[in-house]
């Protein structure tokens, strides 16, 4: 299971699974083309990060945390990735009920009418500060290889370098400290 902020509910486990799997798909197609220029129209944030085949290495292995009994801690490349997959996914979605080809969906057991995205990262994701991985840049003081600078990893990222892969690493977690949403944060017409 993937460490979210709040604890996952039986809803959005099937959610989640359908839009990895459904992104790691649209990843294998990009790459099956070998066009580099294809891989950055179509995953313009994600393009930046990862190549199309470091991409589908990484959307495997949360597939299989993300199915796994235990929980796993996530890094920034892991929310980026995760939260690209799950933005596709609501669109999607939420065009399929729009257009009106369907008025709801069916994933493990649960119909999904609208979803909103927005309320769904506010409430399972952490924070958004892994956006940041986006706007790395060398010109930075506190990245300028010449000072004392800790993680190197933003400078790489500065000079159009991939992440490591200590950086792609899930981190197994032995006490989660879910969050407990509020009751008024419960019930909403659109999902989550």
């Amino acid at each position: 299971m993937l460490y979210f902020r709040t604890q996952p509910d039986a809803a959005l486990i099937p959610f989640v699974r359908q839009a990895l799997d459904g992104e790691l798909h649209a990843v294998q197609r990009v790459a099956s083309r070998n066009d580099a220029e294809a891989w950055l129209v179509e995953y313009p944030a994600v393009g930046v990060l990862f190549t199309p085949y470091s991409a589908l290495v990484t959307l495997e292995k949360l597939l299989v945390a993300h199915e796994a009994s235990m929980v796993y801690r996530l890094t920034d490349y892991h929310w980026l990735l995760l939260y690209e997959c799950l933005k596709n996914y609501c669109l999607w979605h939420n065009d399929q009920i729009n257009d009106g080809l369907v008025s709801y969906t069916m994933l493990g057991g649960y119909r999904f009418g609208l979803v909103d995205f927005e309320t769904m990262t506010d409430r399972y994701f952490w924070d958004q500060e892994f956006m940041e991985l986006l706007y790395a840049d060398a010109g930075e003081a506190d990245c300028c290889p010449c000072r004392e600078h800790t993680d190197w990893s933003d400078v790489d990222l500065s000079y159009g370098l991939r992440p490591h892969p200590d950086k792609l690493k899930l981190i197994s977690v032995e006490e989660t400290a879910w969050r407990i949403p509020e009751p008024e944060e419960c019930g909403q017409w659109r999902l989550p």
